[in-house]
């Protein structure tokens, strides 16, 4: 039997054409072999080049495999990629981010118009309910973060709602307990 298509994508991560190595990369998630996540994951961290890092971040996506989660938001917050951030955000939708709910609205405060959209996308994507506390601890963020710049207020009073949402779900679940 010739090479397999996994191996025939890790060789081509070490290629020296940047758009075999993006394709590879893409390739590697799109198969779902998981052994290529330490590969991925090792390249994110590695490479200076924001199109092969969101190649490995969108391949990592794919894979699901949490063991990626770190990685992408320690890069998220690394200053060499500011400005190349919204493909990192995206790859977070292929995570339980429940997590880092007041990190991701940070990013929808403070991002540039794709990182806060993108950040809100990923809040929509997660499935968790809310407690009072953690509501009014975002809210009140939000609220301070208007007072500063409504630049983004219609973003942001989607937020609001979204988030008041996300607690009536777990209210409703816990009324439905009783």
């Amino acid at each position: 039997m010739g090479i397999t298509h996994y191996q025939k994508y890790i060789d081509q991560l070490n290629s020296d054409n940047r758009d075999l190595v993006i394709k590879a990369a893409h390739a590697l998630g799109d198969i779902g072999d998981y052994r290529a996540v330490a590969i991925l994951i090792e390249m994110l961290q590695k490479t200076n080049d924001p199109a092969i890092r969101n190649a490995a971040a969108v391949g990592l996506r794919e894979l699901g495999d949490e063991r990626a989660l770190s990685p992408i938001i320690s890069l998220i917050n690394d200053p060499r990629t500011e400005g190349n951030r919204g493909t990192l955000i995206y790859a977070l939708e292929g995570f339980d981010c429940s997590q880092f709910l007041p990190f991701l609205i940070q990013l929808v405060i403070t991002g540039n118009f794709e990182v806060s959209h993108q950040a809100f996308s990923v809040i929509e994507s997660v499935d968790v309910e809310i407690d009072s506390e953690t509501l009014n601890i975002c809210i009140q963020k939000i609220k301070d973060a208007l007072l500063q710049d409504n630049t983004k207020a219609d973003l942001l009073e989607h937020l609001i709602e979204l988030l008041h949402e996300m607690y009536d779900a777990s209210n409703q679940e816990d009324a439905e307990h009783y």
